[in-house]
């Protein structure tokens, strides 16, 4: 793989991974060697994801095993992949915990493209408010003035604060959309990459917000969880070191944060009780379910069935999302634009109106 930028993390995007994810599924499903599974995939691949298959074929062909690759090389892999390969590996079915993470993976792409076409009406009817609030303080807003002074011998304030905004709208005309349109291009490339910091992210504080309001991210992440615990627990892997694996394969940063001091206490042989503060970020069944624990064969057909669940919740969150998240952006954003300009319009001629009106 060559260097530079092409090696960094952030050059991949999520479909990208997605699309390796499912064809090193399919190679391990099949029984096909990774190593010459990998270095034919990254010869009939184009861009960054050829290259990045045909590296990890080089190095499992030269000796190394995958988990030496992902700690030898962290600056070429996302963290979340790194943690599901291993979890994985760890569990010894490597083919499920990607497909896991593809499901995942999945679910935000379509949630980024639903929010994608809901932005595009409230963004046209912005612009068209833009272009009529410059005209407005440039030509409206200085007749608008002369007529008030004239007709009643004082100023409207304003009036006057658009009319001092009109004689500089040649820089904030030209520099605001300018400066809007390269944010949101910055914004919308680095929400499709695979790897984002997770606590100064816009996508991440974004990915909040529809967790919270939709639940489909949220319900996936957690999907994710109960099924690579589930896997790490079939293979007898322990309770505290299947946490911290699931937990940061998972790609909820809540989740993460909790699974890690819970591990610790697990190791440290202390018991868990149901309201204990690292068990907060998980839904309370979930949280339950770890406390309480039992025989590893039937936790993991818990985990299992809790999985399914939980992407079965996160799934009709999605189709709600993709019918009701475009409506809900137009109404706010359209309704405070609409809002906005009957204000700065109709408020001074109100004004004048009523001056002209009242007695002397």
């Amino acid at each position: 793989m060559a260097d530079g930028n092409s090696n960094s993390v952030n050059s991949i995007s999520l479909e990208q991974l997605i699309s390796l994810n499912d064809e090193m599924a399919a190679l391990v499903r099949a029984g096909i060697p990774l190593e010459a599974g990998l270095t034919t995939l990254g010869q009939e691949m184009p861009g960054r994801l050829g290259r990045m298959a045909s590296f990890l074929g080089e190095r499992i062909s030269a000796g190394e095993s995958l988990d030496q690759i992902l700690a030898n090389h962290k600056d070429r892999f996302p963290p979340m992949w790194r943690a599901v390969v291993q979890a994985g590996i760890r569990s010894g079915r490597l083919s499920s915990a990607l497909e896991s993470m593809s499901t995942t993976g999945r679910r935000v792409a379509e949630l980024r493209r639903a929010f994608g076409l809901a932005l595009v009406y409230p963004i046209i009817v912005v612009l068209v408010a833009f272009g009529s609030f410059v005209l407005l303080t440039t030509r409206l807003a200085p007749i608008t003035l002369g007529a008030y002074e004239d007709l009643t011998s004082s100023s409207d304030p304003f009036l006057g604060w658009l009319v001092a905004l009109g004689t500089t709208a040649k820089w904030w005309g030209f520099a605001i959309p300018v400066v809007a349109a390269i944010l949101g291009s910055l914004w919308w490339y680095r929400s499709s990459r695979a790897a984002l910091p997770k606590s100064t992210s816009a996508l991440h504080r974004l990915s909040n917000i529809c967790s919270t309001t939709f639940g489909s991210l949220r319900a996936g992440r957690v999907a994710a969880f109960a099924e690579i615990l589930a896997l790490l627990i079939r293979q007898h892997v322990p309770l505290h070191e299947a946490i911290s694996l699931a937990g940061a394969a998972c790609g909820d940063s809540s989740v993460e944060q909790s699974s890690k001091p819970l591990a610790e206490q697990l190791e440290r042989g202390e018991s868990l009780a149901v309201g204990d503060a690292n068990l907060k970020s998980f839904p309370p069944l979930l949280g339950w379910l770890i406390t309480v624990g039992g025989e590893p064969e039937q936790l993991s057909q818990t985990l299992s069935e809790m999985a399914q669940q939980y992407r079965q919740q996160a799934e009709r969150a999605t189709d709600w999302a993709t019918v009701y998240l475009p409506i809900a952006i137009t109404s706010v954003v359209g309704g405070s634009v609409v809002l906005s300009q009957a204000l700065a319009i109709f408020r001074p001629l109100c004004n004048l109106l009523f001056d002209l009106g009242s007695p002397l």
